[in-house]
């Protein structure tokens, strides 16, 4: 019996280092089952502006193509004199490819997603100029991160998450480019905190037809 110990501690040691690798992901984490992955945002913060914070309220619209880059539609109201404005543009998560290009996901996932879903996003802001309503078009740069709180799972379907999103958006709106008797400037910071839900559109890039899949 003394001499199995050793054998039988190795295989125990064995089965051990495979279920812990089991559990790791490869990084993608059923990215690849769609072809796009929908994000609706409803959430509210700050809109700061020459010194003066205002609440407001956000809801956005972001399409990305293999969850890398895609467009952005996004309205914001605040109660101030401010108003409302309507942001559209492109919103890029560059770690994600770039990670799993060079294979240095981590394998936790909860880690991966959250790393790996840093974003840039650069538009046109529709903002309001004055108190006539006239509107024009501001520049639009933000930044954002995602904590996740519901993970996919392999029997959620279409279901890709949600997830807690942390953004920052600056609108530089300088009074150079329209004149109206009431313009003032209307740049300013918007920061806010928002849930969103994702969900997969398509049938992927793998997408094969039935007869053609391998047996599971």
């Amino acid at each position: 019996m003394t001499s199995l110990r050793g054998p039988v501690a190795l295989l125990v040691l064995a089965s051990l280092s495979s279920a812990a690798q089991a559990q790791r992901g490869d990084g993608v984490y059923r990215r690849w089952d769609h072809d796009v992955t929908f994000a609706l945002e409803a959430g509210g913060g700050l809109w700061l502006d020459g010194g003066a914070a205002e609440p407001a309220v956000q809801v956005a619209l972001r399409a990305r193509v293999a969850d890398a880059a895609g467009p952005v539609l996004a309205y914001r109201w605040t109660g101030g004199d401010d108003g409302d404005a309507l942001f559209v543009g492109v919103e890029i998560r560059p770690l994600w490819p770039a990670i799993f290009l060079t294979d240095n996901a981590t394998g936790r996932e909860w880690l991966d997603l959250f790393l790996q879903s840093f974003a840039v996003e650069l538009g046109a802001s529709i903002v309001p100029l004055g108190t006539s309503g006239e509107r024009g078009v501001a520049l639009g740069i933000g930044l954002s991160l995602d904590l996740p709180l519901l993970l996919p799972t392999r029997t959620s379907g279409a279901f890709r998450g949600l997830a807690l999103r942390l953004g920052a958006r600056r609108v530089d709106a300088t009074p150079g480019f329209a004149s109206t008797p009431d313009m003032r400037d209307r740049s300013g910071w918007l920061i806010t905190a928002g849930l969103t839900a994702s969900l997969g559109g398509g049938a992927g890039p793998s997408a094969e037809p039935a007869r053609y899949r391998a047996p599971r």
